[in-house]
């Protein structure tokens, strides 16, 4: 749904004109009341990087912020992902990244690998506020 359709709904149904910003206020309001915020999100990475050590043996997660509390990176890499990689890959990583648009940007980084049918197997998967900070980060590491 875009603000465009809020509107067109909104003089549809109850035969009033919307303002553009309005509509898409109410929509960024919907959004946070079914998804939550990203203020929300990133206060549960701790306790996400912990459960998932804990239920995933050999799972590997790194999460990093500044003095200030502010977010840096944050590195996982999956117990299962990670021997399989040992046992049956080809020893060849292949790493690449998007940069992602919204309100906070950074980049989202990939670690795969390629089996014995040439498929994609993903090996560990990672989110930084830029490239350049994400080169310290246990995604090399593991």
């Amino acid at each position: 749904m875009r603000p465009k359709d809020i509107i067109a709904d909104m003089k549809t149904m109850y035969g009033i004109q919307v303002m553009y910003s309005k509509a898409h206020d109410a929509l960024q309001y919907a959004l946070s009341l079914t998804y939550g915020t990203y203020e929300e999100s990133f206060k549960l990475l701790p306790s996400f990087a912990y459960v998932l050590e804990q239920q995933n043996p050999g799972t590997i997660t790194d999460l990093q912020c500044a003095d200030d509390d502010t977010f840096l990176y944050f590195f996982m890499s999956l117990g299962s992902s990670i021997r399989g990689f040992r046992r049956c890959m080809r020893p060849v990583i292949v790493v690449d990244g998007t940069h992602l648009k919204g309100r906070f940007g950074g980049t989202m980084f990939v670690a795969t690998a390629q089996d014995g049918n040439e498929q994609v197997y993903p090996i560990a998967f990672g989110y930084g506020d830029s490239e350049t900070t994400f080169h310290g980060s246990g995604f090399w590491n593991a």
